[in-house]
């Protein structure tokens, strides 16, 4: 049976259609009980048939309390790195990976090409494509590793545009989970834009050089990724000071999926939505509900495709104070699918 499904959630359970979910407590996920973390690597290139000369980096967290139930693979958007998954502030860690962990999950948190540890190629060679590549040989890996565990990506942004290329392209996992971000928005190219400078600009970048093309938010603009009723200032002070680049390739591949479904339409696996209440890089409050309910048509092929939105969250759902409830819907909606 073919779900399409336009919901809330009130705590982490699944109720009639509406808009918004139960804010979390806590700005910060402190102590490392309930899991270990280490970091791979994974020679990849940046075309078919192309030679693997290009490093990509991840950061694995894995329970240590329980069996795995399942991996996921979180690849972070633009202008982050693995640490949007796992951010580390002046009051603790805010971290989806490290709860996923405890949750029973092996989180894989990847640092994308062009990002934190991983190589950085040329700017005019990294878009989409190319991402999806290196994400699909890291899957093979674990798959390897990881014997029989089902697989499912959960991407943040322009992860979530390659997390659904990736899956309609080998359909080589079980589950999309899709954060921060929308089909058919017609909102977030343009917004974005004005927020980009070349990172050469940005004092931030002097001690940490990155090839000529490489793009960063301009200094001090991350607060507008958050719901600042709902943002703690040390976390977004840390989201500053640890911002990463972007291309204009890979903009342009998420405009294209964004707008044109070029992707969307050929996954075949359950698809979860997560979207923030305040997303204006997706909607204006007064376009939410019709945005919400047209989200599951982007899937056809699914066959189950939800959505829930977040109350109180901006775009970046995994660093807002209510981030737990982001991550307990996240975790509880695979559980189910990924038995």
């Amino acid at each position: 049976m073919v779900r399409r499904t336009a919901a809330v959630i009130a705590s982490t359970s699944v109720v009639a259609v509406g808009v918004f979910a139960a804010s979390g407590s806590a700005a910060a996920t402190n102590g490392s009980q309930g899991f270990k973390r280490h970091t791979i690597t994974e020679q990849v290139s940046l075309s078919a048939g192309g030679q693997a000369d290009q490093t990509l980096s991840a950061v694995v967290y894995e329970p240590t309390s329980r069996p795995a139930r399942g991996i996921q693979v979180m690849i972070p958007g633009v202008t982050y790195d693995h640490s949007y998954f796992d951010l580390k502030t002046s009051r603790g860690w805010v971290s989806q990976a490290r709860q996923a962990a405890k949750d029973g999950w092996i989180a894989v948190a990847i640092d994308r090409l062009g990002t934190g540890n991983s190589s950085h190629p040329p700017a005019d060679k990294l878009n989409d494509t190319a991402h999806v590549l290196t994400v699909h040989k890291l899957i093979t890996s674990l798959k390897a590793t990881y014997k029989g565990l089902p697989i499912a990506l959960v991407g943040h942004s322009l992860g979530s545009a390659i997390a659904i290329q990736e899956a309609a392209t080998y359909k080589d996992v079980n589950a999309v989970v899709a954060t921060g971000f929308f089909h058919h928005s017609g909102v977030a190219g343009g917004l974005f834009g004005a927020l980009i400078q070349p990172a050469a600009e940005d004092p931030k970048f002097e001690k940490r050089p990155v090839p000529s093309g490489y793009l960063t938010t301009q200094d001090g603009l991350r607060h507008l990724f958050y719901w600042p009723f709902n943002a703690d200032l040390s976390t977004v002070e840390a989201d500053d000071t640890n911002k990463q680049t972007a291309t204009m390739g890979e903009i342009v591949d998420f405009q294209a999926e964004s707008n044109n479904d070029v992707f969307g339409k050929h996954v075949s696996v359950p698809v979860l939505s997560v979207i923030g209440g305040h997303d204006t890089f997706f909607f204006n409050p007064d376009q939410r509900d019709k945005a919400i309910a047209a989200e599951p048509k982007s899937y056809p092929a699914s066959p189950d495709a939800e959505v829930v939105a977040i109350r109180d969250a901006g775009h970046d759902l995994a660093l807002q104070r209510n981030a737990d409830t982001t991550t307990d819907t996240i975790d509880h909606w695979l559980a189910g699918k990924l038995r």
